[in-house]
């Protein structure tokens, strides 16, 4: 097992979003805070909606970008550098009392993608929080080989193809702003319905690995987690 792939699949478990953002060239950097609203449809069990999150904050500072996402047992935190294309993983098991960080270089990501993303630019737009959002349609492969297709509003004004990069829109010419994804019980759809730009400060601190935080080897995640 692929450390990167393992660590992934546990962070989409609880609907992480891995995708960076960063300014265009010649503007002043991007600071923002962006917060996604999580909806659930289909047919979910009670209990276990009830340990869903209901809220994603993407934190942005120039280049660097840090997603955080708080579940009922566990608080999950990926960070983006779109400079050298690493990612940190931070993993804080509240209900166990443990915390754990993987960091992934770019020649990992690299070597565990298994084949570029189709991606469908079309001519519908929508606008969401003030900004002129476009549609795609992004298609990946599912494990028997069969398209998925997931359909994503993204700004270009927030992001760009370069600074996705080894995320879950990798390649993706903007910042996702609405999309779905497919669950077993039905489907977890993020939209974004705040972003604070104005007198927005953000300490680079938080995109740094806590001194606190034990490295998370693939042993020790198959331990935790299962997993083969």
């Amino acid at each position: 097992m692929k450390k990167l792939s393992f660590l992934l699949a546990f962070a989409m478990f609880f609907g992480v979003v891995n995708s960076a953002v960063a300014p265009e060239k010649k503007k002043k950097p991007l600071t923002a805070i962006i917060t996604y609203t999580i909806s659930y449809e289909g047919d979910w069990d009670p209990a276990t909606l009830a340990q869903q999150p209901t809220e994603q904050i993407v934190k942005i500072m120039g280049n660097k970008h840090r997603t955080e996402i708080m579940t009922g047992g566990a608080n999950i935190y990926i960070i983006t550098n779109g400079d050298d294309s690493t990612n940190i993983v931070l993993l804080d098991i509240v209900s166990m009392g443990m915390k754990y960080y993987m960091k992934t270089e770019k020649e990992t990501i690299l070597a565990e993608m298994e084949e570029e993303p189709k991606i469908n630019y079309l001519d519908e737009t929508k606008t969401i929080c003030g900004y002129e959002c476009k549609k795609a349609e992004y298609i990946t492969k599912d494990e028997y080989g069969d398209d998925v297709v997931t359909e994503v509003y993204f700004s270009e004004e927030l992001g760009n193809s370069s600074t996705n990069f080894g995320g879950t829109f990798h390649g993706l010419s903007g910042f996702p702003m609405e999309y779905a994804v497919d669950a077993e019980q039905g489907k977890i759809i993020y939209s974004v319905t705040n972003i604070q730009t104005k007198k927005t400060k953000i300490k680079d601190i938080i995109f740094m690995i806590p001194t606190d935080y034990e490295e998370l080897d693939e042993e020790k995640a198959k331990q935790l987690f299962g997993g083969e």
